[in-house]
C-alpha cells in the first residue's frame, strides 16, 4: 500500500538535530508514511544515527547525494517518494507533537485539498519559543493576493499533493533562499488550498542557517522582492516596497 504521507528530510553534518527529528516522526500515531532522507555526504555522524533509527523504523529511507543546494536536494527528495502528500521537515525541525499526522490526514481526507498550510511554533536556539506564526487571522485566510505580499506561509507547515508537484515542477534551483515562496506563489491560483488551524511542527532559528540568520536578512529580502517582481505588475510591486519595509520589522520579532 502506498503510504499517505512522504516526508522529506534534507541533511548535511547534523548530527545535534536529526536524532529529535526522527523520534518525531517515529512517535506519530498515525504510521501510513514514509520518510525520504536526502543527505549531501555528511562528514559527521549523521548518516550513522539515521540508520540506526532505520534498524527500529523500516519507513525511512537513506540516500546520500552530493546536492547542488537545498532546491535541488529537495528535487532529489521528490523523485523519491511513493506518497499521496509531500511534507518538508527540515533536520532541525520536528513534530509539535505525536498526533500531527493523525490529525492532518482526518482534516485532508475530509477537506481532499491540492494543499495546506498550518502553524508553527517558532524557536530560539536556546529552546525557547517566540510565538507561533500564523497567528493573525488575516493571514489564516489562503488567499493569494495577500500572499504575493507577504509569505504567510511557514513550509514546516504545508502538505501538497505529488501531483500537484508533478503538474507544476518542483524547487526553481538558481533560488538559494525563498524557492517555497515561488513555488507557493507560482500554484496559489490555480490550486485547491486551505488553512488547518493546527501547530504542525516546531521550527528552529538558528542564526547560522541561511533562511534564519541576522546577517543573511538583507540577501533574503532581496530575493523576496525579486520573486514578487515576477508576479506583480508596476503598481503592485510599488505597494510591496512599502509594505516590506513592516514586513521587515515584523520579521525581527522572531529573531
Amino acid at each position: 500500500m502506498k503510504p499517505f504521507f512522504s516526508i522529506i528530510t534534507c541533511t548535511y553534518n547534523s548530527q545535534k538535530f536529526i536524532k529529535r527529528n526522527l523520534e518525531s516522526v517515529n512517535m506519530q500515531k498515525y504510521k501510513n508514511y514514509e520518510q525520504i532522507i536526502i543527505d549531501g555526504r555528511s562528514k559527521d555522524n549523521t548518516p550513522i544515527i539515521v540508520k540506526k533509527y532505520m534498524m527500529k523504523n523500516p519507513k525511512i529511507s537513506f540516500f546520500s547525494r552530493t546536492a547542488k543546494g537545498i532546491s535541488n536536494a529537495f528535487n532529489i527528495g521528490l523523485q523519491k517518494v511513493k506518497g499521496k502528500y509531500v511534507y518538508f521537515l527540515n533536520n532541525d525541525d520536528f513534530f509539535y507533537d505525536n498526533g500531527v499526522l493523525a490529525d492532518t490526514a482526518s482534516f485532508l481526507e475530509k477537506k481532499d485539498r491540492d494543499w495546506i498550510y498550518g502553524k508553527i511554533n517558532v524557536l530560539e536556539s536556546t529552546g525557547e519559543s517566540l510565538g507561533i506564526f500564523p497567528e493573525r487571522k488575516i493571514f489564516q485566510l489562503a488567499s493569494s493576493r495577500l500572499l504575493k505580499y507577504f509569505n504567510f506561509i511557514p513550509h514546516q507547515a504545508v502538505f501538497m499533493k505529488k501531483s500537484i508537484l508533478d503538474t507544476y515542477g518542483g524547487f526553481r534551483e538558481d533560488l538559494k533562499v525563498n524557492m517555497d515562496y515561488e513555488l507557493y506563489l507560482r500554484i496559489s491560483k490555480n490550486t485547491k488550498w486551505l488553512f488547518l488551524d493546527r501547530i504542525i511542527a516546531n521550527y528552529l532559528i538558528r542564526h547560522d542557517a541561511a533562511s534564519s540568520s541576522i546577517r543573511n536578512r538583507i540577501m533574503n529580502m532581496k530575493s523576496f522582492e525579486e520573486i514578487q517582481a515576477l508576479y506583480l505588475n508596476s503598481t503592485g510591486r510599488f505597494i510591496a516596497k512599502g509594505a516590506n519595509y513592516f514586513i521587515d520589522r515584523y520579521n525581527k520579532t522572531y529573531r
